[in-house]
C-alpha cells in the first residue's frame, strides 16, 4: 500500500516553553526536512536532543528521517517517545504505519485508532486504516476506509490508488480501473498507481499495455519490489520463464522479506516442473506471511505434483479457512480440479460448485465444472457450464474445445449447430490470417516441410490411428517436423520420434513461443491431429504459421477456425452433401480417414462365450457419456426381444456410482432388471482386449460411435451393430465396416437395428465363423496397408501444395481408389 510519513504538524506546539534558539533550530531543521536535504535535517534534531532530550517535535522527526530510511525498528523507539511526551494525533497515525511496517498490523491498529480519536476529520489517518485492514485481510473495511479519506481529501491520490488495490481484491476490477485512473490523472508520477493499473490490465489480459504501466512504475521508482513481482507475474503467465524469475527475483533484491516475491518464484518453478524448489519457496513465503494465500494454493498445486496427495488437500484447506467467503474461489478450484483428475468427480464438482458461488465470473471453474458434470453422464448440463465460461472468459480456449467436444454426444445438436459453434471459436481466436507467404519457395515438386502438432504422439487412438502411416514418409521428398504436446512419454512417442526429421517439445511452450517456433522452422503444410480434444494447441492454428494449414483426425467435426484451409476426412465419412457442415475444403481419401495398425497382433481368438455360456452377451466398450437416454431405450428392446441376455458395459468412469447407478436405473425403468446389467471398470489394454471374449456382440452408441473401441472389437472378432446418421461421430463404425466388406451390421433405422442384433443372437453358430472372418477383414482391409494410406497422405498434401503454388485458393478434392 502506498505510505508515507508526514513530518508536517498544523497544530501549535504550545506545550513547549518559548527558547528561541530551540525553535529556530527546528522550523530550520523542518525546513531541511521538506526540501530533501535530510542529513542537514537530522544533524538540527540530534542538535536540539542534545539539549532538549523531551522535545516532541524532534523525535517526531528522528523517527519520521528513520522510516524513510527503511530503519522501522529505530522510527518506533523515537516516535514511541514522541507520543508519550505529546499524544498528537500526527504522531500515532506515524507510529501505526510504522509498525506496520514491522509486521505488528494489530499494534498498527491500535496507534491509528488513537490519531482518529485525537481528530476525527483526519484522511491521512483513514488511508493508512485502510492499509492496516488490508493487512488484517479486512479488503471490505479497507475498501471503507480509502472511500472515507476520499471524501474528505477528494484529490489525494494515493487513496484512490489504495482503493483500486483494495477493489481488486474484492473483485471489482471496474472500479479499481476507474478509482487507478483518477490516481494518475491527479498525479501522473505516482508509482503505486501504475503498478496497480498494470495489474489491473494484466487481470484483463491487455498484456502489453499492463507491461507499459510496470516498467513505468519501476522508472518512477527503481526499487519497486511489488511492480517487479507484479511483472514477473505477467511475465509468468505468458509463459516467458527466464525474464519473469529474473523480476522475481529483483523484487527479492529489493525486499527480501517479500512473501509475495518468494512465492511468485515458487509458482516460475512449479511451471518448469522443477517440484522440490518450489515447494522450498513456497514455504519461505509461508515463513514470511502465514496467512498468503496464493502460496498455500500454488504449495498444495506443488505437492500433488510430488504425489504428496494428503499435505496438497492440507495446503488448499488452508488456503480455503484463510480466505474472506468471496475470496475462497481459488482454493475451492484447486481442491475441485484435483479430486476430479483423482477420479472424484462427485466431490470435485462440489467445491466447484462454492468456487463459483465465491466467485461467480471465475471462467476457468466454469469450465471445470462441466468436465466434472461430463465425468458423471450429465453432457446437456456440461454444455450449459462451457457456454457459461464462453461468456465469461472468451478467451480460454478450453470451454470453447469442450462445448465443441461435448456437442458430439448430444441428439439436440444438428450439424448447423455444431458449425455455428465451431465459428465462434473461430472468430474468438483467429489472428493472423494472411496465406500469402511471399517470400516462399512455390516450386510444386519440391521437398516439402510438413510439420505435425498434436498431443497424442503416444499409446492414445490417435498415436495408433496415424503411426502406420506417419513413421512411413517419403523422406527424399517430405521433410517432417513433429511438434509434441505429449505430457507422457512411451514406446510409441519414441516410434514417432525415431522416424522424424525433426521433434520439437511444445509441452512448456506458450501460444506465442509455439507460433515463433513453427515459424522459424518455414513449415509448408502444418496439420493439427488433435482437434477440440485433450491435449490440443489447435487454437494457436489461428495464427497463419504455414502457407497450408490442415486438421486430420483428432475431433470429429469442423474445427472452426478460417485459418485451416482443408479437413482430411473421407467419401464414408463426410459423404456427399456433407461439404456445408465444415468451415474448411474437405480433402476425402479413398480408403478412411484412420489408419489401422494391431496393437497385439499375435492375441488368439476364441468362441463366442454364448456357445458355453447358453444365452448372448452384448458389450459396449465405449465411453459411457455416448450411452444416452435413446441408446438405452433401444438397447432395451433388443434384450427384451432375447430372453436371458446380458449386457457388458466397460468404461473408466463407471468407477463412479453417480454414473453408474443412474445408468442401471434406466434400463431398469426399460424393464431391464438391474442384475442383466454388467459394469466393468478400467483395465490394462491386453486386459481389455481380451474382456472382448466375454462379449458375442458389440452395440455401437449413437450418434457418436465407436473408432478405436469399434476397431477393437473387430480386431476380437465380435460383429458391431452401428447406426449411422449424418453427423460425421456418428459414421466412424461404418468407415470401418463398409471397406471391410461387413455392411450387414449396418442398420438404417432403430427398428433395423434392434432387428439385425436379435437376428444375430439368434445365430450362434453364425457368431462363430464370424470370429476369424471379421478379423481377417479387418487386418486386409486397405486402411490397415500403412505403405498404401501414406502414399494417397502425401498425393493429398502434394496436391494441397500445388494449389497453394498456383496462386489457387483452398478447394474440395478427392484422392482416387
Amino acid at each position: 500500500m502506498q505510505a508515507s510519513l508526514s513530518q508536517k504538524d498544523d497544530v501549535a506546539d504550545t506545550s513547549l516553553s518559548p527558547d528561541d534558539i530551540v525553535r529556530q533550530s527546528f522550523e530550520l531543521a523542518k525546513a531541511a526536512h521538506d526540501q530533501g536535504r535530510l542529513e542537514e535535517a537530522e544533524a538540527l534534531y540530534r542538535a536540539i536532543l542534545s539539549c532538549r532530550p523531551d522535545h516532541a517535535d524532534a523525535l517526531h522527526g528522528m523517527g519520521v528521517l528513520a522510516f524513510s530510511a527503511d530503519r522501522p525498528d529505530v522510527a518506533e523507539a523515537f516516535i514511541g517517545a514522541a507520543v508519550k511526551l505529546r499524544p498528537h494525533p500526527t504522531f500515532f497515525n506515524n507510529l501505526g504505519l510504522v509498525r506496520l511496517a514491522l509486521k505488528r498490523p494489530h499494534d498498527a491498529l491500535a496507534s491509528i485508532y488513537r490519531a482518529l480519536e485525537l481528530r476525527a476529520t483526519y484522511p491521512e489517518a483513514y488511508e493508512a486504516l485502510g492499509n492496516v485492514q488490508i493487512a488484517l485481510g479486512q479488503r471490505r473495511e479497507a475498501v471503507a476506509s480509502y472511500e472515507r479519506a476520499i471524501e474528505m481529501k477528494p484529490r489525494r491520490a494515493t487513496a484512490h490508488a489504495n482503493l483500486a488495490k483494495a477493489l481488486v481484491d474484492i473483485g471489482d476490477i471496474e472500479g479499481a480501473q476507474a478509482a487507478c485512473r483518477l490516481a494518475i490523472e491527479i498525479n501522473p508520477d505516482l508509482a503505486e498507481a501504475h503498478n496497480t493499473l498494470g495489474n489491473i490490465l494484466r487481470i484483463r489480459r491487455d498484456v502489453d499495455a499492463a507491461r507499459d504501466h510496470f516498467n513505468r512504475a519501476l522508472t518512477l521508482r527503481p526499487a519497486f519490489a511489488e511492480a517487479y513481482n507484479n511483472l514477473a507475474v505477467l511475465l509468468l503467465g505468458e509463459n516467458e520463464f527466464e525474464e519473469a524469475m529474473k523480476n522475481a527475483r529483483c523484487a527479492l533484491v529489493c525486499d527480501e522479506g517479500m512473501a509475495a516475491a518468494w512465492a511468485t518464484a515458487g509458482a516460475i518453478l512449479l511451471n518448469q516442473d522443477r517440484y522440490p524448489e518450489a515447494v522450498e519457496y513456497f514455504e519461505k513465503s509461508l515463513k514470511l506471511d502465514a496467512r498468503y494465500i496464493p502460496a498455500y494454493n500454488n504449495l498444495g498445486c506443488a505437492l500433488l505434483k510430488l504425489d504428496n496427495i494428503e499435505k496438497a488437500v492440507e495446503a488448499f484447506e488452508k488456503a480455503i479457512e484463510l480466505s474472506e467467503e468471496g475470496l475462497r474461489a481459488a482454493g475451492y478450484y484447486h481442491l475441485g480440479t484435483e479430486l476430479i483428475n483423482r477420479e472424484r468427480p462427485e466431490a470435485g464438482l462440489e467445491k466447484l460448485e462454492r468456487a463459483l458461488r465465491a466467485k461467480g465470473d471465475f471462467g476457468a471453474a466454469q469450465i471445470n465444472k462441466g468436465f466434472a458434470l461430463q465425468r458423471l453422464g450429465h453432457t446437456e448440463e456440461a454444455c450449459h457450464a462451457y457456454g457459461r465460461a464462453i461468456e465469461l472468459a472468451p478467451e480460454l480456449a478450453a470451454g470453447h474445445s469442450n462445448k465443441l467436444m461435448a456437442m458430439q454426444y448430444l441428439d439436440d445438436y444438428s450439424n448447423e449447430d455444431c458449425l455455428a459453434a465451431a465459428r465462434a471459436f473461430g472468430r474468438a481466436f483467429a489472428r493472423e490470417t494472411d496465406s500469402s507467404f511471399p517470400g516462399r519457395d512455390r516450386s510444386p515438386e519440391r521437398r516439402l516441410r510438413i510439420g505435425y502438432v498434436s498431443g497424442d504422439f503416444s499409446a492414445h487412438p490417435v498415436g495408433f490411428f496415424t503411426y502406420g502411416a506417419l513413421t512411413r514418409h517419403d523422406h527424399e521428398r517430405f521433410e517432417i517436423y513433429y511438434y509434441s504436446n505429449c505430457q507422457k512419454h512411451d514406446t510409441v512417442t519414441g516410434g514417432f520420434k525415431a522416424t522424424a526429421d525433426h521433434w520439437r517439445d511444445i509441452t512448456k511452450l506458450s501460444d506465442a513461443e509455439v507460433v515463433k517456433t513453427i515459424q522459424a522452422d518455414d513449415i509448408d503444410i502444418l496439420i493439427d491431429l488433435s482437434g477440440h480434444t485433450d491435449k490440443t494447441r489447435v487454437h494457436v492454428f489461428g495464427t497463419r504459421m504455414a502457407p497450408v494449414q490442415v486438421h486430420w483426425i483428432g475431433f470429429t467435426g469442423t474445427i472452426g477456425l478460417p485459418t485451416i484451409d482443408y479437413i482430411i476426412l473421407d467419401p464414408i465419412s463426410a459423404p456427399e452433401g456433407s461439404d456445408r457442415f465444415y468451415q474448411e475444403a474437405i480433402v476425402r481419401l479413398p480408403h478412411g480417414r484412420f489408419c489401422y495398425t494391431a496393437i497385439a497382433p499375435n492375441e488368439p481368438l476364441r468362441d463366442p462365450p454364448c456357445l458355453r455360456n447358453g444365452y448372448v452377451t452384448f458389450g459396449c466398450f465405449n465411453n459411457i457419456t455416448k450411452v444416452g437416454p435413446n441408446v438405452i431405450a433401444l438397447w432395451a428392446r433388443i434384450m427384451k426381444q432375447t430372453p436371458h441376455s446380458r449386457l457388458i458395459l466397460k468404461s473408466k468412469t463407471l468407477v463412479h456410482s453417480g454414473v453408474r447407478d443412474p445408468i442401471i436405473a434406466a434400463f431398469e425403468a426399460a424393464g431391464i432388471s438391474a442384475d442383466r446389467i454388467e459394469t466393468r471398470e478400467a483395465s490394462s489394454y491386453l486386459a481389455m482386449l481380451r474382456e472382448h471374449n466375454d462379449v458375442d456382440i458389440a452395440l455401437d452408441p449413437f450418434p457418436f460411435g465407436g473408432a478405436t473401441i469399434t476397431s477393437e472389437c473387430l480386431f476380437m472378432g465380435l460383429p458391431v451393430i452401428t447406426l449411422p446418421g449424418d453427423r460425421l461421430a456418428s459414421r466412424q463404425t461404418l468407415a470401418f465396416l463398409r471397406p471391410m466388406g461387413h455392411e450387414e451390421f449396418v442398420a438404417d433405422s432403430m427398428d433395423d437395428y434392434v432387428a439385425k442384433a436379435v437376428a444375430l443372437a439368434k445365430d450362434p453358430e453364425r457368431l462363430r465363423r464370424l470370429r476369424p472372418e471379421i478379423r481377417r477383414a479387418l487386418l486386409d482391409a486397405p486402411f490397415s496397408d500403412g505403405p498404401r494410406f501414406v502414399r494417397d497422405l502425401e498425393l493429398a498434401l502434394r496436391m494441397m501444395w500445388r494449389r497453394f503454388a498456383e496462386g489457387e485458393p483452398p478447394a474440395p478434392f478427392d484422392i482416387g481408389a
